[in-house]
């Protein structure tokens, strides 16, 4: 047995190794890249000192917020929030103009490579970034968002909250275009042979361990897959893109059919909420819930979905589904806050006071209100100077995005120990992000080499 035990840390060991060399090796090619991706402009084109040194002269009397990502595709423009008024583009040009305060990033795009160093004193950084942190591991760390000012994730400790990002409206939560009856339900399992549960994914493997799960549910109750993972029931082929299909009208008759929703993330971060919830929500389908640790204060009401870690096994959970599948009067008991309307307190709070909308014409998008949010918060300070009082500091800590390690279940179905798959990625992008914050501190330009160098004393 220890001779077995030290096989494993010797195994380990050379995982390691190989994780460092590859981060090393990618660190390496991205150096090659280094020269050129400095100055790329909105189209890839790259911005040259003359464009640069033009675009300073040009006169902006008001405070320039510029998506260093891209992201808008804004090339140059005012735009009035409230009673301020701000420059706003998504062109490099711009960025050594006097009047140049924020640098705006989607988190998702963000390169470590390609930053506007050196940072200057009176430059601002922002973060927009509704993604989970399987699209940039980064952010999960105080190292990294202490670097910024302004941000904007699902975390309703960041400075503006989008949670509910993917709920359009109460309205939409509430319509019955799509439902289908009981008695309906409990047809199509007998004559279209449907499972009771519906599960439809094609990112597998994710760092919630979330397929594990299913294939563990799968033994006391049936569920139809139809995405890659653990696919077993095919899709029609009008829904076949991945993207497209899940907003379509006949993807959602289609959830709409079956009694229960694997509602799944593919993060366990505190509000990191998807459609994944919503869209069961809206079709009538009763949502099986794994995700953020809070999910309970977005649910409509305190019976419209049943939340995984509430029970102590997987068995225990096929269980109780079962009993809900054959009673339907106790199920439909999950369905009723459609015709009663939304009486969860916190939820009608969020959705009374925010301030954006995406199926209201006329309405602005959370990103167009982001920016707003910025821009006002630069002509406060500005207006705090002129009465002779210091401007207010803005500092973004971990509560503003951070995401815990993942970690795995066990085959009872309880969450266990740390994901071995994703724990040396974790620990790796730990590490940058501190090598980062350092680099970026000493007020310097640098190199992927430097990074490299920051890594390898800190291993």
């Amino acid at each position: 047995m220890l001779l077995s035990m030290r096989h494993c840390l010797y195994a380990l060991s050379i995982i390691a190794v190989l994780t460092l060399v590859i981060a090393v090796l990618m660190i390496s090619d991205l150096e090659k890249q280094q020269n050129y991706i400095h100055f790329i402009g909105l189209t890839g084109l790259k911005v040259n000192e003359k464009e640069i040194e033009q675009a300073s002269r040009e006169v902006i009397p008001e405070p320039i917020i510029l998506w260093w990502t891209g992201f808008t595709g804004e090339r140059g423009a005012y735009k009035q929030c409230g009673e301020d008024r701000c420059f706003f583009t998504a062109h490099r040009r711009y960025m050594r103009h006097p009047m140049l305060k924020v640098f705006v990033f989607y988190g998702t795009d963000l390169k470590i490579s390609d930053l506007p160093l050196p940072r200057q004193p009176h430059h601002e950084w922002a973060v927009l970034h509704e993604e989970s942190p399987k699209n940039n591991i980064l952010f999960s760390f105080q190292d990294m968002l202490v670097l910024f000012n302004h941000t904007c994730t699902f975390r309703r400790e960041s400075d503006y909250a989008i949670t509910t990002q993917h709920l359009k409206s109460q309205k939409w939560l509430l319509d019955t275009k799509y439902m289908k009856s009981t008695h309906d339900k409990n047809a199509f399992q007998k004559t279209l042979g449907l499972a009771p549960i519906i599960f439809t994914h094609s990112d597998c493997d994710p760092p919630s361990d979330r397929d594990h799960f299913v294939q563990l549910l799968m033994k006391h109750i049936p569920v139809d897959s139809y995405g890659k993972c653990l696919n077993n029931r095919r899709l029609p082929e009008s829904l076949q893109d991945p993207i497209k299909g899940m907003e379509h009208n006949e993807f959602f008759e289609l959830v709409s059919k079956y009694k229960f929703s694997l509602a799944m993330e593919n993060a366990v971060c505190k509000d990191y909420i998807t459609e994944k919830l919503w869209r069961p929500l809206v079709v009538g389908s009763v949502p099986v819930i794994f995700g953020s640790p809070d999910v309970k204060d977005m649910l409509p009401s305190d019976h419209s979905g049943v939340v995984i870690t509430d029970f102590a096994t997987v068995e225990n959970l096929a269980k109780f589904l079962h009993y809900l599948n054959n009673n339907d009067s106790a199920y439909e008991e999950y369905l009723n806050w459609k015709l009663t309307g939304i009486t969860n307190p916190i939820l009608k709070d969020i959705l009374s006071r925010r301030e954006w909308s995406s199926d209201q014409e006329g309405s602005m998008d959370f990103v167009t209100n982001f920016e707003c949010f910025i821009c006002k918060r630069l002509h406060e300070n500005r207006r705090r100077m002129q009465k002779g009082l210091l401007p207010l500091k803005h500092v973004a800590n971990e509560s503003h995005y951070g995401c815990p390690v993942p970690h795995q279940f066990d085959e009872n179905g309880q969450v266990s120990g740390i994901h071995k798959r994703w724990m040396y990625e974790w620990s790796m992008s730990e590490k940058m992000a501190k090598a980062v914050r350092q680099l970026v501190e000493a007020g310097k330009n640098f190199t992927l080499k430097d990074l490299d160098a920051h890594l390898s004393l800190d291993l």
